[in-house]
């Protein structure tokens, strides 16, 4: 029965290791996660592994030999607990597959929003407040509605900070 099971990977090694593991028949998974980073006096959209020096393989026990992965380039080795390998339950790995495809790509730079579309905001000194979507203010910023102490207030905060309410 095939299982998945966390690798350890030398640092920024990642995408090396999945392309190494992969030559060698082995099915890898790195999730990963797109962030909003200050390079250059701009923000720039990175994205990054969302676990930096871990990935996952999926092995059958029986079947498959793990000997190989030690020695792949970018690999330092599997995480174990005592001599076994550590497994990973499906029902993990399928809720990282679900997150990374909810959250992946949604910033309000690629998303034609309308006035009046129900926002939250997930960083910053507002983060997990609901409001309404009112327009861009320039390519970095956004106007939010908010209801704060019994009034509609409009705030501005960065375009990476807004998800859309489903």
């Amino acid at each position: 029965m095939r299982h998945w099971y966390v690798v350890q990977t030398k640092p920024r090694q990642e995408s090396v290791a999945v392309e190494n593991l992969e030559r060698q028949g082995y099915s890898a998974y790195c999730p990963k996660i797109k962030l909003a980073k200050r390079r250059r006096q701009r923000w720039q959209q990175i994205v990054e592994p969302l676990f930096p020096r871990y990935l996952f393989v999926q092995l059958d026990i029986g079947a498959d030999d793990f000997a190989p992965i030690r020695s792949t380039i970018g690999v330092l080795g599997l995480i174990r607990f005592g001599n076994q390998p550590a497994i990973v339950p499906p029902e993990a790995i399928n809720a990282i597959q679900q997150q990374e495809l909810k959250i992946s790509g949604q910033t309000i730079n690629n998303l034609s929003w309308k006035p009046g579309v129900n926002v939250e905001i997930i960083d910053g000194a507002f983060a997990g407040l609901s409001g309404i979507f009112e327009k861009e203010n320039d390519d970095e910023r956004v106007i939010i509605l908010l209801e704060l102490l019994g009034r509609k207030n409009r705030i501005i905060v960065k375009n990476q900070s807004v998800m859309p309410v489903q």
